[in-house]
């Protein structure tokens, strides 16, 4: 991604997440936070993805490639 948005640092973090095997718990850990703010200094609180942020976000894109799938197999 070229420009900040919130739903780019979901989507980063959620696929840090189930790609390397991370533990949820991660989004809410301070050092971690504190990285992705590093990244962008004028980062609010607001920005950053939350535990259950990340989790919603994975469950969703889950259900809508499992839905993908269905209408490709039919």
């Amino acid at each position: 991604p070229k420009e900040f948005a919130r739903e780019n640092v979901l989507k980063a973090v959620a696929e840090f997440v189930v790609c390397d095997d991370q533990s949820l718990a991660v989004a809410n850990k301070p050092t971690f936070r504190n990285c992705l703010v590093a990244m962008r200094t004028n980062t609010s609180k607001a920005d950053l993805p939350s535990t259950h942020d990340i989790s919603t976000y994975i469950h969703n894109s889950f259900v809508e490639f499992l839905s993908t799938i269905k209408t490709r197999i039919q």
